[in-house]
């Protein structure tokens, strides 16, 4: 006989029932008592669909009577102890335990489920018993969101005894989120946490590092004997995909194993179905993995589309059908999200201009709140930043954004914020929030369904959608409740959409629970990809890339190696905009004809960028941002900007300067300036990238400017630096000079600030203003923060955001 699935019971009437459930429209005590008992014979069912959709009914019910005993029940079965736990705790339930001989017995039981006042699930405490076990052996776990993988990386670390550890995380916002982890768990072994490869001295040993894969692999560029015995992959699903920084990172891996074919990977991801799919060629590492499959929280989906006249629906991922509900008297997409608020609320955008015009529309339609908190914050985010930023007039509504463009002190203070403070209702952002970045969070609204170019893959959008209760929302003591286990999620159809994108094929292609899931691997490096024509250089170049940073690594490579200094410099500074291979003797040429000379300023810096590497930089859409450079006006004014970043200047200086150099610019013939995503205007390209400054007021200057030195920042960070880097090591650049790049400073003792994380600005403040509350160790690359510090900077009515930053970068919160 065959058994129940998902597709049988479609054919069968029991949709009908069950949608009267879902939408809240059951008759009474007898459609209850029809779902109950299918409810029962779904979750003994051998079918996991099936016992979940037990599941899902039952949570439904209990949420919409308030009677909670069969989940109370259920619960226990399942090992689902938070659950119980939360049940145990309504008041109406109380005598119940106390009273009854098998409700104290069980209530005491389960304490062995409770680990630092938490109570675990069955399957998190087998996670870390599994965790535990395999100590010396690579896995992968696989496991959702909140189910303590950062937990898991402080329990080995408290254990390790001796031995080189890497963390490996996809972005800075993760790293300085793992750094204070860490910090607070106040590891005993761990004498410093290496955030830049220049933390790390040579020979010295068990040392605990936190790094990007690009900060990793500067690390072991610089020390060609350093290795490790133990790397966490953060988020390792990212190693499937095909981008560059996916390719780098299996680069990496295969280097780290080079180095000590003893090595350990711990792979951490919330989501993959074949963890064959992590193995990296070149690398012999086989992985056990541990994947979590219980299911507490189940979701409800809603679409409402405002495109082309009006429909409101409820998906339901089981069924996989959509069922119709009232429309209402939404004027458009923000009333539909006002009206529909929760006290936390999520609002999902893919272009950080859509973010900022959204914030617009939304700031319009609210008032001001009266908090003396969050008054304080745009004060003080007024003194730091400009009193016509944006972003503080969103404040003062009770919402904040959230995008790569919000400078990271500033993104800490408000996340900050809005986390502490009840009267901030909405986050409205990028995929930033896709990789770690944990708030408290009711509800979300989904106004784009694109990541980047594509659409997000059904692993980002349910790694998105589990950042909406999270567990220890949903287990709170102060603010928990059962009705978290259905975070709400809203697709809103709007402009921010693609005219033709189909929403409703979009959620099923994602969530259908039936739907047979596959990885779909396609970084070139990896194992399970198969290299065919249209991938093939892409492998050769990655190919060649790790036998030139480390030989040794492909048996049998017959590819060309480097045969130049300035070629195997750029190589091992990962230079990819150039085929270094063809152009290296002919950048060796002109490199030769600096010979004696040290270069000493930024005018100097751009014109040996020129003559070096700008003739050899590989034509497409994807190089222009660096071949901008060949133009003399763009060279004047990373001159500016890098001139900025030496002297150190303040946010406030570099506004103030980007108005004054737009008020030239727009005295001339051609008016129009390079803003990257921020433009208005093509030119060059298909691209919307320049916007004529004539046409911007000031407050919309003041904007631009902020986010503009982000974006400025970030590409001097991640590409001119590589640059600025061969230089170096050629032996172009001065010394001093160089650390006044890299550091805004030459002084050893902000460095070293710096490389533990403090901004330029935080390390020029404590330096000249409190330098007797800090242990510095210019050598170790470590530092000791005296816990006065934050009291007398409070004293002394320093800027919020500086004195957060400390107290983020130490034990004092």
């Amino acid at each position: 006989m065959k058994g129940l699935t998902l597709a049988r019971l479609r054919n069968t009437n029991f949709k009908e029932l069950y949608r009267t459930l879902v939408v809240g429209e059951i008759g009474g005590r007898t459609e209850f008592e029809k779902l109950l008992s299918l409810a029962i014979i779904f979750l003994n069912d051998k079918n996991t669909d099936i016992s979940r959709l037990g599941y899902r009914i039952l949570v439904f019910y209990c949420n919409f009577t308030k009677d909670y005993k069969p989940l109370y029940d259920v619960a226990i079965n399942e090992g689902l102890i938070p659950i119980v736990k939360l049940i145990e705790n309504i008041e109406k339930y109380k005598s119940n335990f106390d009273s009854s001989f098998f409700g104290s017995f069980y209530s005491s039981l389960l304490e062995n489920n409770k680990r630092d006042n938490i109570y675990l699930s069955d399957q998190q405490l087998d996670l870390f018993a599994f965790f535990d076990e395999k100590q010396d052996k690579s896995i992968a776990v696989v496991a959702p969101t909140s189910y303590g993988k950062s937990e898991l990386i402080i329990s080995t670390l408290l254990k390790r005894k001796d031995g080189n550890v890497c963390i490996v995380v996809p972005t800075k916002a993760l790293l300085a989120q793992t750094k204070r982890r860490l910090i607070k768990a106040n590891i005993t072994n761990i004498k410093k946490i290496i955030t830049h490869p220049e933390m790390y001295l040579e020979g010295e040993g068990n040392i605990t590092a936190v790094l990007t894969q690009e900060r990793l692999l500067r690390l072991l560029r610089k020390h060609p004997t350093l290795s490790f015995n133990l790397v966490f992959i953060d988020e390792a699903h990212n190693l499937l995909e095909n981008g560059d920084r996916s390719i780098l990172l299996a680069a990496t891996i295969s280097i780290l194993e080079k180095r000590n074919e003893k090595i350990v990977f711990k792979f951490l991801t919330p989501f993959l179905i074949d963890s064959t799919n992590l193995n990296v060629k070149y690398s012999q590492y086989t992985t056990e993995t541990f994947k979590i499959n219980e299911y507490i929280k189940t979701e409800r989906f809603y679409i409402y589309d405002f495109r082309v006249g009006k429909s409101f629906v409820m998906y339901d991922h089981f069924v996989d059908d959509f069922f119709n509900l009232d429309l209402g008297d939404y004027q458009d997409d923000v009333d539909f999200i006002l009206r529909n608020k929760s006290n936390k609320n999520l609002i999902y955008l893919n272009k950080p201009i859509d973010i900022e015009h959204l914030s617009v529309r939304i700031g319009s339609r609210l008032t001001n709140l009266e908090s003396e908190i969050i008054e304080h914050a745009c004060a003080e985010l007024s003194e730091y930043m400009h009193g016509d930023y944006f972003l503080i007039k969103c404040i003062r509504k009770g919402f904040i954004y959230h995008h790569g463009s919000v400078p990271d002190n500033v993104r800490l203070y408000i996340e900050n914020l809005f986390t502490t403070e009840q009267m901030m209702n909405y986050v409205i952002t990028s995929s930033t929030l896709l990789e770690g970045v944990n708030l408290p969070l009711d509800k979300m609204f989904l106004l784009d369904n694109k990541k980047g170019r594509g659409k997000l893959s059904p692993s980002q959008f349910k790694n998105l959608i589990g950042r909406v209760c999270r567990f220890n929302e949903i287990f709170s003591q102060k603010n928990g409740g059962l009705e978290k286990l259905e975070p709400k999620i809203f697709l809103v159809g709007s402009e921010y959409y693609s005219e033709n994108a189909n929403i409703e094929k979009f959620i099923s292609g994602c969530m259908k629970v039936d739907k047979i899931e596959k990885d779909e691997p396609s970084n070139v490096l990896l194992k399970n990809v198969s290299i065919t024509d249209a991938n093939n250089q892409k492998k050769e170049i990655a190919d060649e890339f790790i036998e030139n940073f480390e030989p040794g690594i492909i048996n049998g490579y017959s590819k060309s190696y480097v045969q130049t200094e300035i070629g195997k410099l750029c190589f091992m500074n990962n230079i990819t905009e150039i085929d270094i291979i063809v152009s290296e003797h002919q950048m060796q040429q002109i490199a030769d004809t600096y010979e004696g000379e040290s270069i000493g300023s930024a005018e100097g810096v751009f014109e040996a960028i020129l003559q070096i590497f700008l003739p050899f930089v590989k034509e497409g859409d994807d190089y222009k941002n660096l071949s901008r450079l060949s133009y003399e006006e763009s060279r004047r004014f990373y001159q500016m900007f890098l001139n900025w970043r030496i002297s150190n200047a303040s946010y406030r200086e570099m506004i103030n300067s980007f108005l004054k150099y737009w008020r030239r610019v727009e005295k001339q013939d051609d008016s129009d300036v390079y803003v990257g995503r921020w433009g208005d205007k093509k030119r060059e390209g298909f691209r919307d990238l320049w916007t004529d400054i004539k046409e911007k007021n000031q407050v919309q200057r003041i904007n631009l400017a902020i986010v503009r030195i982000k974006d400025e920042q970030d590409f001097l960070d991640n590409i001119l630096i590589k640059y600025i880097e061969v230089m170096n090591d050629f032996g172009l650049l001065e010394g001093a000079f160089y650390e006044n790049i890299k550091y805004g400073t030459s002084d050893k003792d902000k460095i070293a600030l710096i490389k533990n994380g403090f901004s330029n600005g935080l390390a020029n403040l404590i330096i000249n203003d409190y330098r007797e509350y800090v242990e510095i160790d210019t050598k170790l690359n470590t530092i000791k923060i005296n816990q006065t510090l934050i009291q007398k900077m409070s004293e002394n009515d320093e800027n919020d955001i500086l004195i957060y930053e400390v107290k983020y970068n130490t034990k004092a919160i």
